[in-house]
């Protein structure tokens, strides 16, 4: 029996061991866990993105609206500076769709919208400045319209919305520096809200068509147009109204006539001549149907009034070299018809001082080549001369040395032309008529 009894204390002996073991392992496993539970986890990155942002008077007064992301966790922090106040509020952000909803003054909105209306009246500037270097303004119509983005166009919105003024100052800076680098950069805030451009040309009919495939590919490749983006040109046709006068191309007009009177001035005195073009519409016949589109419609005809006292010669160079100096076509139409008349003499009053200067000059220099024999220098002093004469009598005068210089250099063919024709200007001077039978 006390055997059994020693047996029995053992075997509880060695259960109580075996628990105190048991538990002593799964206290020293539950140690491990708890440490390995309590190690820092890396902290996720907060992310930050500028939602909104304006600041006047150089920074003193601002609004910054900045999101922060962390994982899933966002808030939104806002931050308000007036002089030299300022808070920083946190606003937690529990949905993902969360919007900010910013109620708009209509002040801001007529702004913005006068200011999209100036963009595209800017741009419609641009394009007729552009066009203007090749064709005629009063044969072109640019229309511009412009298709918003309407959610970029909001933010543009509500990143000008304009913050109440120091009540504490009463003077305000704004340079005109700060307007310029202000419009600039809303501006560039406006391109960025582009949709897409639509561009459109309306085109006289009497411009060739050449002048239609070179706009098609002039607009497109300014900096303005992106074809990516979807911005498109169109060109089309019509009959413009007569502007300003009864002309149909006013300004070729123009540049015929300058051309004219360029080439004219270095043979006639520019009180000598008038110039006039006109241009006029082809009539449609079966020859003009089958001519090529880029064939202008329109034909030119010049009409060039000259003074009595202008050499007979002139008119023969003029009808040859007026056609070389424009773009002249006979088989087109164009015609050239050179007018003489009597021009009304002016008057010694209308001379300047220099200019009467100079033809005094210029007849002391004359005679004074006749004497000496200096023939060649005489005729070059002649020649100017007749472009500062005025006066019928001092034209003849100098006409009438021409012919007697060329006379006495044995160039008798100008010397009976010279003569001549002031015969034609004077049939009472004897001493010409004189001279004319001596060379018969």
């Amino acid at each position: 029996m006390e055997l059994f009894n020693k047996i029995s204390i053992m075997r509880l002996f060695y259960k109580l061991t075996f628990r105190v073991s048991l538990c002593a392992v799964l206290a020293l496993s539950g140690c491990t866990t708890t440490e390995e539970s309590v190690e820092p986890v890396a902290e996720l990155p907060v992310k930050k993105k500028v939602l909104f942002n304006q600041k006047t008077e150089g920074g003193k007064n601002s609004v910054t609206v900045i999101e922060e992301t962390q994982g899933n966790k966002r808030i939104l922090r806002i931050v308000l500076q007036r002089g030299e106040l300022q808070s920083n509020l946190i606003h937690p952000i529990d949905s993902p769709n969360f919007v900010i909803a910013v109620p708009l003054q209509d002040a801001t909105s007529k702004r913005l919208s006068l200011k999209t209306a100036a963009f595209e009246q800017s741009l419609k500037i641009d394009i007729d400045q552009l066009l203007s270097r090749y064709l005629s303004p009063e044969r072109f119509n640019v229309s511009v319209i412009i298709n918003w983005d309407q959610k970029l166009l909001q933010e543009v919105q509500l990143k000008n919305l304009p913050l109440e003024e120091d009540a504490s100052k009463t003077e305000t800076s704004n340079d005109d520096e700060d307007e310029v680098s202000e419009t600039t950069k809303r501006n560039h805030e406006l391109k960025e809200a582009l949709k897409s451009v639509q561009i459109s040309v309306l085109l006289d009919n009497t411009l060739p068509e050449t002048q239609e495939q070179f706009l098609m590919k002039l607009i497109p490749a300014q900096e303005f147009y992106l074809a990516d983006r979807g911005d498109t040109v169109t060109v089309e046709r019509t009959s413009f109204p007569k502007p300003f006068s009864d002309s149909i191309a006013p300004y070729e007009e123009q540049i015929v006539r300058r051309k004219l009177t360029e080439l004219l001035m270095k043979y006639i005195a520019k009180t000598d001549f008038v110039v006039n073009v006109k241009f006029s519409l082809i009539e449609s016949n079966e020859e003009t149907k089958n001519e090529p589109p880029s064939s202008s419609n329109i034909k030119m005809a010049i009409n060039l009034l000259l003074d009595e006292t202008v050499l007979p010669r002139v008119d023969t160079f003029l009808k040859e070299a007026v056609p070389l100096a424009i773009n002249f076509d006979k088989d087109r139409g164009d015609k050239l018809a050179i007018i003489r008349k009597d021009f009304p003499e002016r008057s010694d009053s209308s001379l300047t001082p220099e200019q009467r200067g100079a033809l005094k000059d210029y007849r002391v220099k004359i005679l004074e080549a006749f004497q000496t024999g200096d023939y060649v220098a005489g005729l070059e002093w002649a020649a100017k001369g007749l472009k500062v004469a005025v006066k019928r009598s001092d034209k003849i005068f100098i006409l009438k040395m021409k012919g007697s210089l060329h006379f006495l250099l044995e160039e008798k063919e100008e010397a009976l032309e010279m003569w001549e024709h002031v015969q034609r200007l004077d049939p009472k001077d004897e001493e010409v008529r004189q001279m004319l039978d001596n060379m018969e």
